[in-house]
């Protein structure tokens, strides 16, 4: 079957041995001038398929041949966008083993033998990294208490600090209950733990994070030692730290202190810690929304008491990124059911998306 000659309307300028106006027929036929089924692409941003066309110099091939099937049909595959890479996520199976071995330690109370293991596990885990370990003495109900944070700095190209933090221990006034704290305490140590992996591979070398310097804290003294939650009784490892770094200078330097405390929970259910400050919960939002997480975190607004107070009293922007809904109406927390089965990969997942891109919109600041 012969195909009629494909006919056109408009002007053709490429050809310089008529002058033709808008509007006229070309009397030619479109199977002898591939200068004219060249113009048609000449505004796409498509070289390869110019030059596929067009021959060496970008001048045009004439033929009286139809182009073939598979002449067409590649030039419509150059022609079609390529599809976007597919998102990647943090490796929260990771962060869940990592949170398996270190709750595998047992109470991590002050002063118990657990607690002296989770210091051996936290330096064996960073022996490699710029550790520093934070040594102080606590006044607590109980007299002075010896007491160690961790701090893993991973250097940034910028001038500033991230800072990254959980608590590591458990309560000392629920020592007699085998409370192991998998989701309180256990799982962020973990998320942490997992994301310095990823930093430390992108400081391979000798290199440098791109934007601002990120730092692991892995805080001592959080929780009481009495049963009665009160300001002088708990936080005792990050008001330690703010006074500390207030006095050498340090606090001057930090763009953000994202707490991060009980999100492991598989019912992940992040409230806005209305303390927080308005910029960073707007960011952590942003960060969700890029990962379509909207419907984990800030359906509820609730005021907590926790470790990013000492730098909200000091001026640094600050968030307490936290689940204090665990288990039917919270009944697994401060209890011996916080156990791993109680906490998931995939809720650690989220969570560990939503701090590294919350980390690089902070850098973008």
């Amino acid at each position: 079957m012969n195909n009629p000659p494909l006919r056109f309307e408009g002007s053709h300028p490429c050809d310089r041995k008529k002058s033709q106006g808008w509007g006229t027929v070309h009397s030619g036929d479109i199977r002898q001038c591939f200068r004219c089924f060249r113009n048609l692409f000449t505004n796409l941003p498509c070289p390869i398929l110019f030059a596929f066309f067009c021959g060496k110099g970008g001048k045009p091939r004439h033929s009286t041949m139809v182009p073939s099937l598979k002449t067409v049909t590649l030039g419509l595959l150059l022609l079609t966008p390529l599809a976007a890479p597919a998102q990647t996520h943090f490796n929260g199976a990771k962060a869940l083993e990592y949170a398996r071995q270190f709750v595998a330690i047992g109470p991590r109370w002050p002063t118990s033998p657990g607690h002296a293991q989770a210091e051996v596990f936290l330096r064996s885990q960073f022996k490699h990294d710029q550790l520093e370990e934070d040594n102080f003495t606590a006044n607590t109900p109980i007299g002075p208490v010896p007491m160690r944070n961790f701090i893993v700095r991973f250097p940034g190209k910028k001038d500033g600090v991230i800072v990254l933090a959980t608590h590591y221990e458990t309560n000392y006034w629920l020592r007699k209950i085998n409370f192991v704290g998998a989701n309180d305490g256990g799982s962020t140590t973990g998320l942490l733990m997992a994301i310095a992996d990823q930093l430390r591979e992108q400081i391979a070398n000798g290199k440098k994070l791109d934007g601002y310097s990120v730092w692991l804290v892995f805080d001592d003294g959080e929780e009481s030692i009495l049963p009665t939650w009160t300001d002088s009784d708990s936080t005792y490892g990050t008001r330690h730290l703010a006074a500390k770094w207030a006095r050498d200078g340090t606090l001057g330097r930090i763009k953000a202190f994202i707490l991060a405390d009980m999100i492991g929970d598989k019912d992940l259910d992040i409230q806005r810690e209305s303390q927080s400050t308005d910029w960073l919960v707007a960011l952590v939002r942003q960060a969700a929304k890029k990962f379509g997480y909207e419907r984990y975190f800030f359906q509820k607004d609730e005021a907590v008491s926790d470790d990013h107070l000492p730098f909200v009293k000091r001026g640094v922007p600050s968030i307490d990124v936290i689940d204090l809904d665990y288990g039917p109406n919270n009944s697994y927390h401060h209890t011996d059911k916080d156990t791993m089965d109680k906490i998931s990969a995939h809720s650690l997942t989220i969570d560990g998306d939503v701090f590294l891109e919350t980390i690089r919109l902070i850098d973008l600041r």
